[in-house]
């Protein structure tokens, strides 16, 4: 059986993260955000868009600044995205 690199493992964690982690967890997916692989950084952005943290939303703009892949960019926008719909207040009727 083949084992898995530590970049599936990177990103297997950051996917566990996204669906059972907590505010916690945030400081260790903006580390990922500056990961040298692409997939990792990707999923910790998937991640933290997930936990939805005013913290998390304020290093995935940051990280929007930098990052120069065009799948992990795509993959910041969808998570700012995902928190600032979950943070707006609601319409009313």
């Amino acid at each position: 059986m083949k084992r898995a690199k530590l970049r599936g493992l990177k990103r297997n964690a950051a996917v566990v993260l996204g669906n059972v982690g907590s505010a916690q967890d945030v400081p260790s997916l903006i580390s990922a955000l500056s990961d040298e692989e692409p997939l990792v950084r990707g999923h910790a952005a998937w991640a933290l868009g997930r936990i939805a943290t005013s913290a998390a939303l304020a290093a995935i703009h940051m990280a929007l600044l930098s990052e120069a892949d065009s799948d992990v960019r795509a993959e910041l926008s969808a998570a700012a995205d995902s928190i600032s719909v979950r943070s707006s207040p609601s319409e009313s009727k």
